[in-house]
């Protein structure tokens, strides 16, 4: 049966790269509806020969689709994302709003998907952070063989995940860097260009940590297990597209290398490099515009044998959003 689905926030840096997607994933929809603010509305967007005019968020009837993929932000998902659902339209939301609701799935495909399979539409279905996305796919396989009891993991994250914005900035302030202007600051308190901000420049919490680094700690439990201990240092770097994470793991069974990268190898949209030759991965001449996420740089722990480090890198708008919600819009069809 053929569906139809609106995709919210359409003109922005994830929405564009959902968008890509459906040109080559082959789903079943048989109408295709671009919203965003008032804004962006009456804008047209090429997709699959035709040209699609963005509508107006605000009076957009959400009873006239099935499904709807939200990456317009947390306001947005906050007002309409009920509301659709009371219209009998399933929400794939890719922002923070509804991530820690028990009653709200958290799904990464890979990882937790079977419980897509279970569930009675119309529903609201939520998409993790990237960072931990991507995170994820490495731990899945890892947990398996020898259940995770600790990650301490530091994030190195592109300017991408806070938006288009974001890679505008970073390209006028890199710009204006190299010619010695003035360095204007709109999305980042602090320049970005040719700098690190610890924090992911989010505001601490009660304990110290920030929201972006608390979040990891919340999704991985809430996904793959209750008991890991996780504990997160973010950063955002001056790079466009591809969070970089190292990573270092603690198991309640001794790792035993070569069937660990044996394991992770077989789990799909996971890649191991490891070539000494290079330095690999890294987010240009790996992640930027891949599907996959890559590991590298994998060393057992000088000390114990159930400890070992790595390196994590994704394209953080593929499988950190865009990717992540199409495999979920896709599974969701396929069983309804």
């Amino acid at each position: 049966m053929s569906k139809k689905l609106a995709i919210v926030g359409g003109t922005g840096a994830v929405g564009r790269v959902f968008i890509e997607y459906l040109k080559t994933h082959q789903l079943p929809i048989e109408e295709i509806k671009i919203v965003a603010s008032k804004r962006s509305a009456g804008k047209k967007i090429d997709l699959n020969g035709s040209s699609i005019v963005v509508e107006n968020i605000e009076n957009f009837d959400f009873s006239s689709v099935n499904y709807a993929f939200f990456s317009a932000g947390t306001e947005v998902a906050k007002k309409y994302a009920h509301l659709a659902k009371s219209c009998g339209c399933t929400v794939i939301d890719n922002s923070s709003c509804f991530r820690r609701e028990e009653s709200i799935p958290l799904i990464i495909p890979e990882v937790n998907g079977e419980i897509l399979d279970t569930l009675k539409l119309p529903e609201i279905i939520s998409n993790p952070n990237c960072s931990v996305s991507q995170l994820l796919i490495a731990l899945k396989p890892i947990h398996d063989l020898y259940k995770i009891k600790r990650v301490d993991v530091a994030t190195y994250q592109s300017v991408s995940g806070t938006g288009k914005d974001a890679i505008d900035e970073l390209t006028k302030q890199s710009k204006d860097y190299l010619d010695n202007k003035k360095i204007e600051k709109k999305v980042y308190s602090s320049q970005i260009a040719f700098n690190i901000l610890p924090g992911a420049m989010r505001p601490k919490l009660d304990n110290g940590y920030t929201e972006e680094e608390m979040k990891m700690t919340w999704e991985a439990q809430k996904i793959l297990d209750k008991d890991i201990q996780l504990t997160s240092s973010c950063a955002r770097v001056p790079v466009f597209y591809g969070h970089s994470e190292a990573v270092h793991l603690e198991t309640e069974l001794e790792i035993d290398l070569n069937e660990m990268i044996s394991k992770m190898n077989e789990f799909p949209g996971l890649e191991i490099l490891d070539d000494d030759s290079k330095f690999l991965p890294n987010p240009i001449d790996n992640a930027e515009g891949s599907d996959l996420v890559f590991v590298g740089s994998i060393r057992k722990d000088l000390w114990q044998k159930n400890r070992i480090n790595f390196w994590v890198i994704s394209d953080n708008l593929r499988k950190g959003a865009a990717l992540n919600s199409m495999q979920i819009l896709k599974r969701l069809i396929e069983n309804n």
